[in-house]
């Protein structure tokens, strides 16, 4: 069976060498659009947010003990384990958590690359289809509700419908590999720390 990773991340900037990751989600759905699993978590430690607060509404003190990148890399693994990422515009995540997992590797003393994740981009289905490039414009035609836009978890809820509508209207197969983590990956923790209840 087809299991889909939907994820998405939130940053503090659109720089990925020199910005960073504060939330990260995945959204596990079958084919047939059936909830697998979900998972989601800021990531400390505390940034400089001026930049991006104002779009993805993430305060600094909510990543104070948030688990660093390096503490949930196993687990995001695990996640993306034996499914195929796909992501929205999924250069810009990709690039991300290479970045991330560069380092963490790196601080592990470990001298490999960074996880090079090869993601189902559904902005590519999107435009071949002539839809919005957006993903709140694109659940707006597709008639999916997205309500908490560029909350990761929020958005990766819509992501996983968006997919299985993409993938109705072009009959199209998803032929990204499934993903296989390198054996040098963290063990998963378990960490992970959600966003205060509004």
């Amino acid at each position: 069976m087809t299991i889909f990773s939907c994820f998405d991340v939130e940053t503090t900037g659109l720089n990925a060498k020199n910005d960073h990751v504060i939330e990260i989600a995945i959204v596990k759905v079958t084919a047939d659009g059936e909830l697998v699993d979900e998972w989601t978590s800021l990531v400390g430690p505390p940034r400089d947010l001026s930049r991006t607060e104002h779009i993805h509404n993430i305060k600094k003190e909510w990543l104070t003990n948030a688990p660093n990148f390096s503490q949930i890399t196993g687990d995001i693994c695990e996640k993306l384990y034996g499914s195929i990422p796909v992501a929205h515009n999924a250069k810009f995540d990709c690039d991300f958590i290479y970045e991330e997992t560069k380092k963490v590797f790196s601080m592990n003393g470990l001298k490999i690359d960074g996880l090079k994740l090869d993601a189902f981009d559904t902005l590519s289905l999107a435009k071949s289809l002539r839809l919005p490039r957006k993903l709140v414009e694109l659940t707006d035609a597709l008639g999916i509700q997205l309500s908490n836009a560029h909350e990761a978890l929020a958005d990766t809820r819509a992501l996983a419908k968006v997919l299985i509508k993409l993938l109705e209207l072009s009959k199209n197969q998803v032929d990204s590999p499934v993903f296989q983590p390198s054996p040098f990956v963290p063990e998963s923790t378990g960490l992970f720390k959600h966003r205060p209840s509004s």
